[in-house]
């Protein structure tokens, strides 16, 4: 039995000694580092667009919608929503409270993102008690495997609406491939499949979040960092009857 064990393990060992002569003779023949066993190959892409009549419309009370999801992952628009209501007092602007959007959507019938179009924007503001909504989609998140190399792959998109003027006033969009690596050996191969399907996706997207807020101009409030300034500018807005969505 102990025979046979050290036998399949010497195979093994020789397989793999193969394989690695036989991709270090490749990097060779084609130039690529010896050494640099991954090269991480990260690619970013961005978008975005501001109204020059935003500094006119410019909001202070924003009701974030729930967010769509476009993406074969479930569920990650739900981490989407968190990273944008997260950051949103953080960039000067007051923020409607989560359970109060969830309360209007429920009243006006509404389960998914898609069914928001059915519903006028004036009705919706109104019901909302915001001065402008802020939606947004995931439309990649995925973990690609391929025979030399594995990405993971994450887009999304958030857009700003002027409630009075109906107007896009700020969009932004932002694509990423992370750690896209070039495999050498199936050692390595193995590790970064492993890291891969371990990466949070809440990192993912809080990251695209966070790049694409830089991109919006700074609300009329004043930035602080404790908790309890943030909390005050959390609105529950006015309590409104089922008239308002008539």
């Amino acid at each position: 039995m102990a025979a046979r064990f050290f036998s399949y393990i010497q195979i093994l060992i020789g397989q793999i000694c193969f394989f690695l002569a036989l991709s270090i003779a490749a990097a060779v023949i084609i130039g690529c580092p010896l050494l640099a066993w991954a090269e991480d190959d990260t690619a970013v892409k961005e978008n975005w667009t501001i109204s020059p009549q935003f500094e006119a419309l410019k909001p202070r009370t924003i009701a974030v919608l729930p967010m769509d999801n476009l993406s074969l992952e479930p569920e990650v628009e739900k981490s989407l929503y968190q990273a944008v209501y997260a950051r949103l007092s953080q960039k000067g602007y007051s923020k409607i409270a989560t359970t109060h959007v969830q309360k209007i959507m429920k009243t006006f019938g509404i389960d998914t993102p898609g069914q928001l179009a059915g519903i006028s924007l004036k009705k919706l503001c109104t019901a909302l008690g915001a001065e402008a909504l802020l939606s947004g989609q995931v439309e990649q998140s995925a973990a690609i495997h391929g025979g030399v190399y594995d990405a993971v792959t994450v887009s999304c998109s958030l857009r700003l609406t002027h409630c009075d003027s109906g107007k896009t006033i700020w969009q932004a969009e932002q694509w990423r491939t992370a750690h896209r690596q070039w495999q050498i050996d199936p050692v390595n191969m193995l590790i970064n499949v492993l890291a891969h399907e371990k990466s949070s996706r809440e990192s993912r997207l809080a990251w695209l979040v966070q790049e694409m807020f830089k991109t919006l101009p700074v609300g009329q409030l004043e930035v602080h960092e404790e908790n309890l300034f943030e909390k005050a500018q959390t609105l529950q807005a006015t309590p409104f009857t089922d008239k308002d969505c008539q």
